[in-house]
């Protein structure tokens, strides 16, 4: 098994940030949030300065626009629709800002309530100062409800096609659908000429994209900057002053998720450090609690439980030689993991600035991205773990201890 790139039409969803409609929805155990508040607390290494500078939301307002101010200046002052999308997905690349499709990703449902949702937009294209900033809410939203049209009318399609999903080369992509795909992969670096490379790339809802292409296509180059701009506020928004969270949360937090009352700043920034640099963090908590006598006793509980299926297998006189062969050879393949990643994402070569939170997380994306890619066309890594070392399992009482600081 390999691991393989794939495209797909993007949700209209900030993906940097991850926190919980609910308080409730945490599963912590007492013991288990006393440690981490005790992690927090700590000052260690990469995680201090981390949670500091989301914290620090003085600094965050004193900033203002600064931390993406380059980004909008490469949005607003392209010349053709390809130049824009293209600066689009070299922003996507280096700090995680979806555009109009993301690599690995599937789509989401958009259901999104018209009048709050407006209000929104319209909010933070004033507070980043545009001139006319109802007139390019109304092209995000005919964006916005064009493209997710043809998103749930495809889905519709879905049962009565084979798939919905083709594997092409990179090349063959790039001529299909150029805009979509194409700029997108050239943004995060792939060459797309012809006979250059045996990478291929699997496209999800590929009906979609070719309409999105052609929208695309047939839009002028101001809308297009407009609709780019708005996905990097949208995506920036929560990291921004306090005035842009404030938008965000009252739309994302009040009117999506039905909150009362927007998370404290303290949950939003450890949540983030989960989000952001969660297998650092726990890093930190294993040398907590994962002794080499519990490392020991675990793994020797895993081994017996191997040992007493072998066991089984070998009496199961029901299988027939080649199921029992094949079974035998199934678990000879298995491996096992406790206590956390074999080798967890400490980002050595990173720094962080207490004082930068955005160029923070952005070093973070960058990092991951970097990562992402570099697994292209190479054997799946059973080693590499989905969830993070802290996470406690679904058997935990729901005991939620106020949040004093990161």
């Amino acid at each position: 098994m390999f691991v393989k790139l794939s495209v797909s039409p993007d949700a209209i969803e900030t993906t940097r940030n991850v926190l919980s409609a609910k308080h409730s929805e945490f599963p912590f155990d007492r013991k288990y949030l006393i440690l981490i508040e005790k992690l927090l607390y700590a000052k260690l290494p990469k995680l201090a300065e981390f949670c500091d500078a989301c914290m620090d939301t003085a600094t965050l307002d004193t900033l203002g626009l600064a931390p993406i101010e380059v980004h909008l200046k490469a949005i607003r002052s392209a010349n053709s629709t390809g130049e824009a999308i293209f600066r689009g997905a070299t922003i996507s690349k280096a700090t995680g800002v979806p555009v109009f499709v993301k690599l690995s990703v599937s789509p989401d449902a958009i259901n999104y309530p018209q009048q709050p949702y407006r209000n929104y937009i319209a909010s933070i294209f004033t507070l980043v100062g545009h001139a006319k900033a109802e007139a390019a809410t109304d092209v995000v939203i005919f964006f916005l409800r064009t493209s997710a049209g043809e998103v749930l009318s495809h889905r519709r399609l879905q049962s009565v096609v084979t798939s919905n999903n083709i594997q092409l080369s990179l090349s063959a992509a790039n001529a299909l659908y150029p805009r979509t795909v194409g700029l997108q992969l050239q943004g995060f670096g792939f060459d797309v000429r012809e006979g250059s490379n045996t990478t291929t790339v699997v496209v999800k809802l590929h009906r979609y994209l070719e309409v999105l292409d052609w929208l695309l296509s047939d839009m002028s180059v101001d809308d297009l900057k407009t609709i780019i701009e708005y996905k990097v506020l949208d995506f920036n928004a929560p990291f921004l002053s306090t005035q842009f969270v404030k938008a965000h949360s009252d739309f994302y937090d009040k009117v999506i998720k039905g909150l009362k009352e927007p998370p404290s700043r303290a949950m939003i920034c450890r949540t983030q450090v989960e989000t952001s640099i969660g297998e650092l963090l726990g890093s930190y908590y294993l040398k907590e609690v994962w002794t080499r006598k519990t490392a020991a006793e675990a793994n020797l509980l895993v081994l017996k439980l191997k040992a007493a299926f072998m066991t089984r297998l070998d009496s199961a006189e029901w299988l027939d030689d080649a199921t029992w062969a094949n079974a035998k050879d199934k678990l000879s393949h298995l491996i096992h993991l406790l206590g956390g990643p074999k080798n967890p994402k400490t980002y050595p070569t990173l720094t962080f600035d207490p004082k930068a939170y955005i160029a923070n997380l952005n070093k973070v994306s960058a990092f991951d991205t970097t990562f992402n890619l570099a697994l292209i066309d190479t054997a799946v890594d059973k080693h590499l773990w989905n969830k993070l070392a802290q996470s406690p399992n679904a058997h935990y009482e729901d005991k939620i201890l106020p949040h004093k600081n990161c």
